[in-house]
């Protein structure tokens, strides 16, 4: 599984959630990106983005930043900003049903717990549905909202 890339991982049925304790992207010039977790690297294709969600306990709300726009095929990666004890679940009534479908088949419905501080939890859009993805702390019952427009 090391260094697959994220569309083998969901085409071999592989759990796309990856929990994470450390992680960081390498971007410079073109080609393939690499998202290094703790136990493990993947190749990003050109053009996948990383959109990032800072997870924290604020007066001005919990995700930085609420509202977020991604891409079919780029992944998002909520990170734990404090030692708050967050777990981010999409809300599943209010999903359409082929995004409920997608995020159920692929594992991605709700996060494990994010206890400590840099703890990520990644999501990959790869052959999601367009369409809205509202999602919640079910810790802290504050919403936040991801947009997912087709490439």
């Amino acid at each position: 599984m090391y260094g697959a890339p994220v569309r083998q991982l969901a085409r071999a049925g592989a759990l796309a959630i990856l929990v994470l304790t450390a992680a960081c992207d390498n971007v410079p010039g073109a080609g393939p990106r690499v998202l290094e977790l703790a136990n493990d690297t993947i190749r990003l294709e050109a053009g996948v983005e990383i959109v990032e969600v800072e997870v924290r306990r604020s007066a001005d709300g919990e995700f930085d930043p609420a509202a977020v726009e991604a891409h079919t095929g780029d992944v998002v990666r909520f990170v734990a900003g404090d030692n708050g004890g967050h777990a981010i679940v999409f809300e599943s009534m209010a999903l359409t049903a082929d995004v409920r479908e997608y995020l159920e088949r692929t594992g991605q419905l709700r996060s494990p717990p994010l206890i400590t501080t840099g703890a990520s939890w990644v999501v990959t859009l790869e052959g999601a549905p367009a369409g809205d993805y509202p999602f919640r702390c079910s810790t802290h019952s504050v919403s936040g909202r991801l947009n997912v427009a087709a490439r």
